[in-house]
């Protein structure tokens, strides 16, 4: 999944720093493998929306495959009156700087909202996470609202729908497939 990650950050002749992931779609369809290839396409782009494939091949066939929503050019604002929820549910986790900041250098991913003093939770980062905690290959996670570092991250399972809270308000669901 790493290595899918990290050939989806640095494709390129593509930028995009002050963007950020609206929905990400992540399936593996056959164990990870050492020889595995990887290829982006870029599938639609226009000014606002940018939608990435990037697929990992083994012997040519799809191994696993990242299908990511950036929005371009678009200023992450706070919510005038955000939904606020009772922090309930299950205390999933609370992303440190120094992790966020790993994890960037990792990837590749150097865009400047996840290397600030109050950094924002890279959206591959809570994939990845949300994969080692259900053991899923299929998942497609709706981001509504950042989440920060050095805040708890509480989850909410039902059936397949997790929803994520951070400070009271709603930041993600995923969908397990």
């Amino acid at each position: 999944m790493i290595d899918l990650f990290k050939a989806f950050t640095t494709k390129e002749d593509f930028f995009y720093d002050g963007a950020f992931i609206a929905k990400v779609k992540y399936q593996r369809f056959q164990s990870k493998l050492d020889k595995e290839t990887y290829k982006n396409e870029v599938v639609k782009s226009n000014r606002r929306l940018c939608v990435i494939n990037c697929n990992g091949y083994v012997n040519n066939e799809i191994a696993e495959t990242l299908t990511v929503y950036l929005m371009m050019n678009v200023a992450v604002k706070e919510p005038s009156q955000p939904e606020t929820f009772k922090a309930n549910g299950t205390l999933w986790h609370n992303f440190s700087k120094e992790e966020i900041a790993d994890f960037s250098h990792l990837t590749g991913d150097t865009n400047s909202i996840h290397l600030t003093e109050n950094p924002v939770v890279q959206g591959l980062f809570i994939l990845k996470e949300l994969c080692d905690t259900t053991k899923t290959n299929e998942i497609e996670v709706k981001y509504i609202h950042p989440v920060y570092g050095c805040n708890p991250v509480y989850i909410n399972y039902e059936e397949n729908l997790i929803t994520g809270f951070s400070n009271g308000i709603l930041c993600f669901q995923a969908t397990l497939l």
